[in-house]
């Protein structure tokens, strides 16, 4: 095993979306030479091309600095503050969120640029945001980087590990899936925008996330924080075709729909009314379907798919077909009147008329943990940063607010940090052991003569994930989930690959894959294990109330001899003070406090 190429950077970002597009131009900006690397096609392939809402920033910023009239200056800079605080249950690192408020503006309006030049469309909501679709935001950044013009690009190139100096990341290996050959990149700076990790069974249309980013910088000594918090949203299960698809969801936010959530038996599943409003008016009715619909499924109502139904018995074919004309009123100019993201609407709206009820399931959208960062993107590894969903700190227990401005403004200031420092820096050159060390593991994998194959590791681990870290945890299905994770990871030395070449092994790339995403859910579940308490996404049967006296603090885990060692600290604080030091009932809390913050979208 040789390394074919060998690439010389100041600046290696890792990543094929927003926050390795963003990275890529600021750091080329900054009169860095920069190489971008994806697995797939550049502003097309992992999370971003599958976007299916609204990015923007603080209505004050849109209304005043950008001139946008129709925007809400009466939503601040602060108000986006306090709410991305205050609905992270107060573990968001303070420094991080006034990063994502303060700079998310310019970067997010140069976007919305590059995209009107690209001949994108976009549509303004109050306070200050757009929709976009996915298509539309890769071709924005596409439009970035062509601009740029500076950036040398390698698609279909699987980055396998990170490689190093001493205590330094000083570059990657990374393998060309249709030459069939190894590159090693050699920079001075090296930039993570890979996205989340996904280990569930139930995939929805955010799929392609599989914690690569996560486990490379774990490996090389990084920490990773906050991994037990992990956003679900509802998502269709039928008709088959559809399955993944997050239109369900999707059909929630319009005013003009509704339906009733019941049990497998037909029995309304209650919410209390004012949080059912919120599916109209705030993210955090994914926290709510969480708890109520979570619960419902774990008393045994769920269906054999272990979702629920959402009915329409109550209302005629004609309230159902205005229902649906708000919806596809809403996609018009985005996708063909009746589709979204290839799913026939109207076939949806037919099955419903006719059963008078579907099938939606929860699945994991959003990683809400990651790579421990800085409010400079800065890992603590010198040499290595990371942002966007690869990265955590910014939305605490529970995400609000929009994930692509995450990936956008993370994304353009570990560009601007790595370009700058890689302008005053000497190079240092990978070391001999690294590099031989990745190559040696590449052997081992294509040389084993075990008779298991990896489709039957990736079902159990999703299978486990579904058991131990779904929508309600407890001790013993933890407990049970990581010694599972743990078996599964010696089971990954005696997978068997059929084919032993390099040239587009798909069977290798899942191989690699696994290994990273049963790192990332390792972790996730230890985590989930320490935190004895609910709070936010982590919802635990045993122990069903916030405990601000001990729990009020964000747990990190660093690999040590081969060993996670899980740690605690309380978040940074810089304006909003910690919660008083007591317990509190979770669906109190969550009916009584003020939570809640509007979707970045009018209604």
């Amino acid at each position: 095993m040789n390394v074919k190429t060998k690439i010389n950077t100041d600046v290696l970002v890792i990543g094929g979306g927003g926050a390795a597009c963003t990275a890529a131009v600021a750091a080329a900006g900054k009169g860095a030479d920069v190489t971008l690397v994806s697995k797939g096609k550049i502003g097309n392939s992992g999370n971003t091309i599958m976007i299916g809402g609204s990015y923007g920033m603080d209505g004050a910023s849109a209304y005043h600095k950008f001139k946008i009239a129709e925007a809400d200056p009466g939503f601040t800079k602060e108000d986006l503050f306090r709410s991305i605080c205050n609905d992270g249950f107060n573990l968001s690192d303070q420094n991080m969120v006034e990063q994502f408020v303060e700079e998310s503006p310019e970067i997010v309006y140069k976007v919305k640029q590059w995209g009107e030049e690209a001949g994108q469309r976009f549509k303004f909501y109050r306070p200050g945001n757009w929709d976009v679709t996915g298509r539309g935001m890769g071709t924005s950044l596409l439009k970035g980087l062509e601009k740029t013009g500076s950036v040398h690009m390698y698609e279909d190139v699987a980055i396998i590990e990170l490689l190093k100096n001493k205590e330094r990341v000083t570059g990657a290996v990374g393998l060309d899936l249709y030459r069939g050959c190894l590159i090693q990149f050699e920079a001075k700076e090296v930039v993570l925008g890979t996205g989340g990790y996904q280990p569930y069974s139930l995939k929805n249309t955010n799929s392609d996330m599989t914690g690569d980013g996560h486990a490379m910088a774990y490996r090389a000594g990084a920490a990773l924080a906050d991994m037990e918090f992990m956003l679900f949203l509802i998502t269709a299960v039928e008709p088959n075709e559809m399955r993944g698809s997050i239109l369900p969801v999707i059909c929630t936010f319009r005013d003009a729909f509704d339906y009733d959530p019941v049990d497998r038996d037909g029995r309304k599943i209650e919410i209390p009314e004012q949080l059912r409003e919120m599916e109209k008016t705030s993210e955090m009715c994914k926290l709510v379907h969480i708890y109520y619909y979570g619960k419902a499924i774990r008393e045994g109502r769920g269906t054999d798919n272990g979702g629920i139904y959402f009915d329409f018995h109550r209302f005629t074919d004609e309230e159902i077909d205005k229902m649906f004309e708000a919806l596809m009123d809403h996609f018009d100019g985005f996708y063909p009147r009746g589709k979204y993201h290839g799913n026939d609407i109207l076939e949806y709206k037919r099955i419903i008329k006719e059963k008078r009820r579907i099938e939606v399931g929860l699945s994991s959208e959003y990683s809400v943990g990651g790579i421990l960062v800085d409010e400079n993107m800065r890992t603590g590894v010198p040499g290595l940063l990371a942002a966007g969903e690869c990265a955590g700190g910014v939305f605490g227990a529970n995400r609000v607010a929009d994930a692509v401005t995450e990936m956008l403004v993370q994304g353009y200031k570990a560009g601007e940090v790595a370009g700058e420092a890689a302008l005053t820096e000497e190079k240092t050159e990978s070391s001999e052991e690294s590099v031989k060390a990745v190559l040696e593991g590449l052997d081992r994998k294509l040389s084993g003569t075990g008779e298991i194959r990896i489709n039957s590791v990736i079902r159990e681990m999703e299978s486990t994930s579904d058991t131990a870290l779904g929508l309600w945890r407890d001790e013993e299905h933890l407990k049970e989930g990581i010694e599972t994770f743990e078996k599964l990871e010696q089971t990954l030395e005696e997978v068997y690959l059929p084919s032993k070449t390099l040239l587009y092994n798909r069977e290798l790339l899942r191989l690699l894959q696994t290994e990273n995403t049963l790192l990332c859910t390792r972790v996730a579940a230890k985590m989930a294990r320490m935190r004895k308490e609910s709070r936010g996404l982590h919802l635990r049967t045993d122990y069903e109330y916030i405990d601000n006296e001990k729990w009020q603090v964000r747990i990190m885990s660093r690999l040590e001899e081969g060993q996670d060692i899980l740690t605690t600290r309380k978040p940074v604080v810089t304006r909003i003070p910690l919660r008083p030091a007591e317990k509190v009932d979770y669906e109190t809390f969550i009916l009584e406090e003020e939570l809640g913050m509007a979707n970045m979208e009018e209604k």
